[in-house]
């Protein structure tokens, strides 16, 4: 198939979208960390509304990738498709994700092992079900009812490899878009492809509706693949719909970004306090000490307004929040934010075994703050001696044939 996809990117950096990575990981970490983190800093609690919904980080990730993934390899995908290109971009992002997705799920396992034999707590035993192991490492445990099992983090690993098997084919009928739609039409679609999740997060109050079954804390395998796909996809005909101004290097001079955060954010500061009694699991608290801890899930309604952040961190480069993303703290963090998602609930796990220990408030205080700078310094470290070699490993194997 022959397209003009050759010239339609321009081959710029783009360092902001590098360091909103960063940001995104870290709003997670906040997510699994909160309780551990008001109470060490009882101020905090102002913030409990936004770490209470640190699962939009994911929804934030899956749409980044597809921007990026666009950006990055569309042109060659594109012009004059063939199964060995779509085989070579499956092969880059498996050495971009599974060495590292492996390599924590060992870690897990010693975790594991380590309070089974410590403890004698079975429940460290039906965590390391081998069968289990088996799906993490197809990375198909995302698509199939059950529990969150070894890393439950990894989900969205297997949802994203769902993504780019979809991607890798579904490329063909994106070029063609690309070719036929106006921008108007690519805003249209992107405004519809965010509806199914806005609807689904409205439908119930508690966040974890977005990740299991309504009646359970097992895996929706429906919603996590309507959620990776969908958000996917947003991403990409948003790379498509700044072609133009990514071409002819015409930045945005309005701080897009730097608004729609602001906005996102007081969204999420007013969500809850419009919902007075949320819908909660079984055995899930919602207050800590009157500090309400549940995350709405109707707060995914700042959903178009990532679109916006994202898109305004890749043209609007004098934007207040890109030139803050782009600074080197943000950049190195963003590259690490992969590692730091995948092995934070790690960290978080042996920082709780030495909170439960302590009496004193004010060591209690500097383990929290270490477990913090713990994960980071942990993720950075997975990066610079596995995440990074083993992409650079994957690359040098493909052959010229396949090579995108």
């Amino acid at each position: 198939m022959q397209t003009e996809a050759k010239q339609l990117f321009p081959r710029v950096q783009l360092p902001a979208l590098t360091g909103i990575r960063a940001l995104a990981a870290f709003w997670v970490f906040t997510r699994h960390f909160r309780t551990e983190l008001i109470d060490a800093f009882p101020p905090l609690h102002v913030l409990a509304p936004l770490f209470n919904v640190g699962y939009l980080g994911v929804d934030l990730f899956f749409i980044l990738s597809g921007f990026i993934l666009t950006f990055t390899h569309f042109d060659k995908l594109a012009d004059a498709w063939n199964w060995r290109k779509a085989i070579g971009f499956l092969w880059l992002r498996i050495g971009r994700v599974w060495p590292l997705t492996a390599f924590v799920l060992l870690l897990f396992g010693a975790y594991f092992v380590f309070q089974y034999a410590t403890s004698g707590n079975p429940v460290y035993a039906v965590q390391g079900d081998p069968g289990e192991l088996l799906k993490h490492l197809l990375l198909i445990q995302a698509w199939i009812p059950g529990p969150l099992t070894w890393n439950g983090l990894d989900w969205s690993i297997s949802a994203e490899w769902l993504a780019y098997l979809v991607f890798s084919f579904g490329i063909v009928l994106l070029a063609r878009f690309a070719l036929a739609a106006s921008r108007r039409t690519m805003v249209i679609l992107m405004a519809v492809l965010t509806l199914p999740m806005i609807i689904i997060g409205c439908t119930m109050q508690d966040d974890t509706i977005l990740l299991f079954s309504n009646d359970s804390f097992t895996l929706s395998p429906g919603v996590v693949a309507v959620r990776v796909i969908t958000e996917f996809w947003i991403g990409a005909i948003l790379a498509i719909s700044l072609k133009p101004r990514l071409a002819e290097n015409r930045p945005l001079r309005f701080p897009l970004a730097t608004i729609a955060s602001i906005v996102a954010i007081a969204i999420l500061f007013v969500v809850p306090l419009l919902e007075r009694h949320p819908w909660v699991r079984h055995g899930t608290a919602q207050f800590r000490d009157q500090v309400d801890m549940i995350g709405r899930s109707s707060t995914i309604i700042v959903l178009p307004l990532f679109v916006l952040v994202i898109a305004g961190l890749a043209i609007g480069r004098r934007d207040p929040l890109a030139w803050l993303l782009s600074t080197r703290v943000f950049q190195v963090g963003g590259r690490a934010s992969f590692a730091l998602y995948l092995s934070h609930a790690l960290v978080i796990g042996l920082g709780l075994l030495v909170l439960q220990h302590l009496q004193s408030t004010l060591l209690k205080d500097a383990v929290t703050v270490a477990v913090a700078v713990a994960a980071w310094a942990l993720a950075w470290l997975l990066w610079r001696f596995i995440e990074e070699p083993s992409r650079k490993i994957a690359r040098r194997m493909l052959p010229d044939s396949v090579r995108v």
